[in-house]
């Protein structure tokens, strides 16, 4: 009997625990009215659920005014710096010996790549022509340009050391002669495309350091090439 009795509170416990696993939600708002006011108690009052839909993994919360991320311009940066890559190590491969002799220094920007030569290595003083010794590195390089794409700016600089002559009548002809020669010269190439280069003399407006040496001053006589790396730019 003892064991009949403990099998009948279990199962009356499971009865309990099934009814309330289950609640029939009307049922309980009619009767909990009444159960509130027999023990004096305020009525209750029920809201409505709220009903939040999972939210779909392609979809980003994105909060006021906050930008929503340019995948393409990532895209284009990491194409452009692919393309820097490619066209540097081209360079070095091609001009090595004139790097490691300073014939020649190699600067890397954001979307530039240039090719600067001392004036001293490239011209004579007061010269606006190549010297015999740097032509062939010129056609290197011409040939490196065909072999790829981008904009070819060729700019010249000199110091502020004043010059006039019957040929030059200031540092403004002798710099953009100085960069119409090296054209001249790259586009002795017969794939290198004269709309894609320009020549610029820019004087003694864009120094590198003071003309306050003569050392400076060997410094700011310089030729450079600049290539623009386009995104599409490829090494053929």
């Amino acid at each position: 009997m003892t064991f009949a009795d403990l099998m009948a509170l279990l199962f009356a416990l499971f009865v309990l625990i099934l009814s309330f696993s289950d609640v029939d939600s009307d049922s309980f708002k009619r009767n909990a009215g009444p159960i509130a006011a027999a023990f004096n108690q305020p009525q209750p009052v029920f809201m409505n659920p709220i009903q939040i839909s999972p939210q779909s993994k392609s979809q980003v919360i994105q909060q006021p005014g906050e930008r929503t991320p340019d995948t393409s311009s990532s895209n284009n940066n990491y194409l452009k710096e692919v393309a820097r890559n490619k066209l540097t190590n081209l360079i070095k491969a091609t001009i090595a010996r004139e790097l490691s002799t300073d014939m020649l220094e190699l600067i890397i920007e954001d979307n530039r790549i240039i090719m600067r030569f001392p004036a001293h290595s490239a011209f004579r003083a007061g010269d606006a022509n190549l010297t015999p010794s740097i032509v062939p590195t010129m056609d290197r390089i011409a040939d490196i340009l065909a072999r790829t794409e981008g904009r070819v700016t060729v700019t010249g600089h000199t110091d502020n050391s004043p010059i006039s002559t019957a040929q030059f009548r200031s540092n403004w002809d002798l710099s953009s002669a100085r960069a119409v020669s090296v054209i001249h010269r790259l586009l002795r190439h017969p794939g290198l495309s004269p709309k894609r280069v320009e020549a610029s003399g820019r004087a003694d407006t864009q120094p590198l350091v003071a003309n306050n040496s003569a050392e400076n001053r060997v410094r700011n006589r310089r030729v450079e090439i600049a290539v623009e790396i386009p995104t599409s730019v490829t090494a053929r």
